[in-house]
């Protein structure tokens, strides 16, 4: 650790490059892989990320905005770079400048990313995004045949990818993703019939890798899996997903506190008799969520800590009152393995009542990044 960072993030590269492989056992040898890697892949760092999966021969980067993409193209990454989320009619140009691909879901849009590319000299990849029942970003099902035949008819405009999106795909009871899947297959059909040229159809989550292989198409997305995160709440009992992220940051100062002792803001926590108390310089601020108050536990000595009292924005008190000879220095960990004990991002997230993604993607700047190749 930085002797000037408060605590930090290892990144264990091999362990992402290992659940790329999961995910290419879960899908047919003909179908490709692109590594969602946008809001800083997952927290994990996107430079860093984004040149491992290149390296483990991805078919395609895929980022949330124009930004994102410039920045792995300032990396000197050459790879194809899909922006997921429809940009801004400003950011169009720096994106095809950039040779970004573009997701687009409204015909108004596709017209002046084609006017800006024809001023460029440039054609432009775009993945059309069909809504199957997201309800967010999509052409609707029923016109998205029209509107694709109508975007052939704008010059320097390639429609390289279809694409939709399942949200229900962590459950299989839901007959909702089964009919998306339904519905797709009918649109490429007709597109096929229609004679409206693409080259990649994609729709399947990390969820979808999981629960429903048959909707693999040419290309799946997935980006929680490849972090290391189960995408469904069928977690196998032998993890064959490993970890890519821990955790961890060291004890600043240890007190003794009397029975009757509050501790934190609000009071929300007083000591029921004498208690050995350590201070570790992480809080929300660095994406240790206030949720998680009286609630977690961190790893030291490979023994769980319970978290007492708010967390602050910069700090939060664990007790250690049951642990022998502990010193200032020594390393808690939040996320990760100590011994025998570990602390997953979905334990945090249950206890935070949100989901893993937001207790990825909150790990913030002040947080050192470490990767392990």
């Amino acid at each position: 650790m930085s002797s000037l960072a408060a605590s930090r993030a290892l990144v264990d590269l091999n362990a992402y490059a290992h659940n790329l492989g999961v995910v290419r056992e879960l899908i047919p040898d003909e179908c490709h892989i692109m590594a969602v890697i946008k809001s800083d892949a997952y927290g994990h760092g996107l430079v860093p990320i984004a040149l491992r999966a290149v390296a483990e021969g991805v078919a395609m980067l895929g980022v949330a905005t124009v930004e994102e993409g410039i920045a792995l193209r300032e990396a000197e990454i050459t790879a194809p770079i899909l922006v997921m989320v429809e940009p801004d009619a400003q950011a169009i140009a720096a994106a095809i400048e950039h040779n970004l691909r573009l997701m687009m879901s409204d015909v108004s849009l596709a017209e002046r990313v084609g006017e800006q590319a024809r001023k460029l000299n440039r054609v432009v990849p775009v993945h059309c995004k069909v809504d199957t029942g997201m309800g967010r970003q999509g052409v609707h099902i029923d016109r998205a045949a029209n509107d694709m035949l109508f975007l052939t008819r704008i010059s320097h405009i390639d429609i390289e990818g279809i694409a939709t999106h399942f949200p229900c795909a962590d459950s299989t009871r839901e007959n909702l993703t089964g009919n998306q899947v339904r519905l797709f297959r009918q649109l490429l059909r007709e597109v096929d019939k229609e004679g409206i040229p693409y080259e990649v159809a994609h729709a399947s989550n990390s969820a979808a890798v999981v629960n429903y292989p048959g909707a693999s198409f040419d290309m799946v997305r997935p980006g929680l899996m490849t972090y290391g995160v189960w995408p469904t709440p069928n977690v196998p009992e032998d993890p064959v997903l490993r970890p890519v992220l821990r955790w961890e940051t060291r004890i600043r100062l240890i007190r003794e506190l009397e029975a009757g002792s509050s501790v934190g803001y609000g009071h929300t926590y007083t000591t029921k008799s004498r208690m050995r108390i350590a201070l570790l310089p992480v809080g929300y601020a660095d994406g240790y969520m206030h949720s998680l108050g009286n609630e977690a536990d961190v790893l030291i000595r490979g023994k769980r800590c319970p978290v007492r009292g708010a967390v602050s924005m910069d700090q939060i008190v664990v007790d250690i009152t049951h642990l022998q000879e502990v010193s200032v220095g020594e390393t808690a960990v939040l996320i990760g393995s100590d011994v025998d004990e570990t602390i997953t991002v979905e334990e945090l997230a249950q206890k935070a009542n949100t989901i893993p993604y937001e207790i990825l993607t909150g790990i913030g700047p002040r947080v050192e990044r470490v990767y392990v190749d």
